[in-house]
């Protein structure tokens, strides 16, 4: 490992700093800058503990992730040359490991190559056990720069390969906010940001090399030609020739220049593998629309997805199952069922089952095309998405038909058969129209469920109570089974604040009254709110966190067996009153000390962060306090 350089190795270094800087490193230099994350060469030397590993040796570049943690990159200027690189990089990390108690590298990449050979670069992560492992995502080699997040999630998992950690609702909105910013400056609309996205990932999933060149204009048609290949392959053109990138105002050049910097940190991100893994396309168009609140005015409210993980989870969904959403969104609960499959199933039977067992319907053109490009990059489910109401049509199985129908009507026909096994939906509330009212959809949903079959619907919790559906809920019990209700927490669609409920129903038996019911309340889903969004409290993975519940209503949906009961928590009792809400039916909760630590601070922080005004009754002098935004930790 020389301590000198070639000229060769030096052309190298503009290109690694660019790769960094996407991904959102800051490269100034720390002596000079408390922010600066990245040394080159001899600035590196100016840290004692680094000196001491190092010596006269000079890498190329020295990232700080933390205050003691550390990466060491190392470049060569022929991509022969790369397991050179990787080799001094570690070699660097490893003698700044030993010499050092206080710091530690963890991290080292070798670059190869030139400007106009192309570079090539591996990236080695060192495992608390002391072995180093390639950096790997979806069994491949990663090829890319991590984001600083990502660098400190591997730490934190001690484990080098990225598909295996997911990412964050913290780190989705991050994204999201730094997307919705950029595309906001090229004075695209809110509206089309989240497609506009989904359009590059499918235009990079074709042709991971997409770029800028002189001409926008080509570039955007490149996009395009790649992107309406998935809506080809599905016989959708119709819809994919409303939707495709269109310049937006007076600049395309601006447009272009805004589409190209975002598919720079999708790639950086690698944001199409994860795309693939969760519902990110519904995160991200609900990001973008709560910019200046346009999801409230579209009457647009999302699943989260831990809630459709949840419904999927309790209600045992198998490869067997076909699963239907009437109210689809951008395929919340069909990419949770999904994933459940995959989790279980062979790679033939997952796609068998996105291919024949998943269906849904959207009324909205560009919401849909979300759902679509959602279920593509899972399989073949993309051909049942059909974009209309859904109050219209029946879902059946027809001789001849691989695919159930969609046919409008509600009488079956002879010819016809129900084949729906699972329903799970989130209908929009209080729609202005009354026949789209939200028990309308859970009608529709029940008409399509085989005998036995298992439905689960969000309700606003008024439906439960309220006088004037009394008579709704009667006549459900005539011909179903009311199987379980759960609370859910307050805020659980924030910044929509609206009280909601779980509701799980089982088809073609009637409810008698000695019938128990599973009441749970769930205060506690392991979010809290932070900057207009619910995000997973820190250290916390939601699955590990709702299991207990999931299971519990598994055992219970389809195998009859009452888990243990938590006094106000969880309790299984016939109905005992007309009203339908788990608070009616639960005892008194046992203080939970964590839990009320965890209110009182959540109640504190909301108190702090209101613009709190004195009366007007008041006598004169009173003074309004404007209190800003505090963060209570």
């Amino acid at each position: 490992m020389a301590a000198s350089k070639k000229t060769s190795e030096y052309r190298s270094y503009p290109w690694i700093k660019a790769k960094f800087v996407a991904s959102g490193w800051n490269d100034s230099n720390p002596n000079t800058d408390p922010r600066g994350q990245i040394w080159e060469q001899n600035e590196a030397l100016s840290n004692l503990e680094l000196k001491k590993g190092l010596g006269a040796q000079k890498p190329e570049f020295v990232v700080r992730i933390t205050d003691n943690q550390y990466w060491t990159v190392e470049a060569k200027n022929t991509t022969n040359k790369l397991p050179v690189a990787v080799e001094e990089a570690q070699g660097y990390a490893d003698d700044i490991n030993a010499a050092s108690t206080v710091v530690r590298v963890r991290f080292a990449t070798g670059v190869a190559g030139t400007s106009d050979s192309g570079f090539k670069l591996v990236t080695m992560f060192l495992t608390t056990a002391g072995e180093w492992k390639p950096v790997v995502l979806a069994g491949a080699q990663f090829d890319g720069i991590m984001t600083l997040k990502e660098a400190l999630r591997v730490l934190a998992a001690d484990n080098a390969d990225l598909s295996a950690i997911p990412m964050t609702v913290a780190e989705v909105v991050e994204i999201g906010k730094f997307i919705n910013k950029t595309l906001h400056s090229a004075k695209i609309p809110k509206e089309r940001r989240a497609l506009l996205v989904a359009i590059l990932l499918l235009a990079l999933e074709r042709d991971p090399n997409i770029a800028l060149g002189k001409d926008p204009s080509v570039f955007i048609s490149d996009i395009n030609a790649r992107a309406r290949l998935a809506f080809d392959a599905a016989n959708r053109i119709p819809l994919w020739d409303t939707l495709q990138i269109l310049p937006e105002g007076d600049n395309p050049a601006h447009q272009a220049n805004a589409l190209s910097t975002v598919l720079q940190r999708l790639k950086a991100h690698d944001i199409l593998n994860t795309a693939r893994n969760t519902d990110l396309l519904g995160a991200f168009f609900e990001s973008f629309l709560r910019y200046g609140n346009s999801s409230k005015d579209l009457g647009i409210v999302l699943t989260p997805r831990h809630l459709c993980w949840l419904a999927a989870e309790a209600l045992g969904i198998n490869k067997d199952d076909v699963v239907y959403d009437p109210t689809v969104g951008t395929a919340g609960f069909l990419v949770a069922a999904f994933n459940r499959i995959r989790s279980v199933s062979t790679p033939a039977e997952s796609e068998a089952f996105a291919t024949k067992n998943l269906y849904g319907i959207e009324h909205s053109n560009e919401i849909a095309a979300l759902a679509f490009i959602n279920m593509y990059f899972r399989g073949d489910g993309k051909h049942n998405l059909k974009i209309d109401s859904s109050l219209p049509y029946r879902v059946v199985s027809v001789p001849g038909n691989d695919a159930l129908q969609f046919r409008q009507g509600i009488e079956l026909q002879d010819d016809e058969s129900l084949a729906v096994t699972r329903v799970l939906m989130n209908p929009p509330f209080a729609l202005p129209n009354e026949n789209e009212a939200e028990i309308r959809f859970v009608e529709h949903g029940l008409r399509q469920l085989v005998a036995n079959g298992l439905l689960f619907t969000v309700l606003p919790s008024s439906v439960l109570y309220d006088s004037n559906y009394a008579e709704w809920r009667k006549q459900l019990l005539e011909h179903n089974t009311l199987m379980g209700v759960v609370a859910l927490p307050l805020d659980v669609f924030y910044p929509v604040a609206t009280e909601s409920v779980g509701l799980f129903i089982r088809k073609g038996k009637k409810h008698e009254d000695a019938d128990n019911v599973l009441w749970i309340r769930l205060t506690d889903d392991g979010y809290s709110k932070r900057k207009g969004f619910r995000v997973e409290r820190k250290g916390l993975q939601f699955k590990s966190h709702l299991r207990p519940t999931a299971q519990a209503l598994k055992n219970w949906l389809l195998s009859g067996l009452e888990t243990a009961q938590i006094p106000g928590e969880l309790e299984f009792s016939p109905l005992s009153s007309p009203e339908w809400l788990p608070q009616t039916h639960l005892g008194t909760a046992a203080l939970d000390i964590t839990n009320y630590e965890l209110y009182v601070r959540e109640a504190y922080r909301q108190i702090l962060v209101q613009k709190v005004r004195a009366p007007k009754t008041e006598p004169q002098g009173a003074v309004d306090i404007d209190m800003k935004e505090t963060s209570v930790d």
